[in-house]
């Protein structure tokens, strides 16, 4: 029977790669997909967060790239 440092050590792990999995999604480039039908890494900067979503698409899917940006980083804390 797998004793407790083993569990720690699964849970841990477990943890780890849902954190990495979760801050992999491209919530910028999805949102814009869904709003305007098009590749956000073409337009503007380039970039896929909430700035560039903001100006090429508009506000209400920059403030939901940005509210998935923020909870990317809040929800594995």
């Amino acid at each position: 029977m797998p004793g407790p440092e083993t569990y720690v050590q699964w849970t841990f792990s477990g943890l780890l790669l849902f954190a990495y999995l979760l801050g992999a999604i491209p919530v910028g480039l999805i949102l814009n997909r869904v709003f305007a039908h098009d590749d956000i890494r073409l337009k503007g900067s380039g970039n896929i967060g909430a700035t560039n979503v903001t100006r090429e698409t508009g506000i209400i899917p920059g403030l939901l790239t940005l509210a998935g940006d923020i909870l990317k980083g809040a929800v594995p804390v």
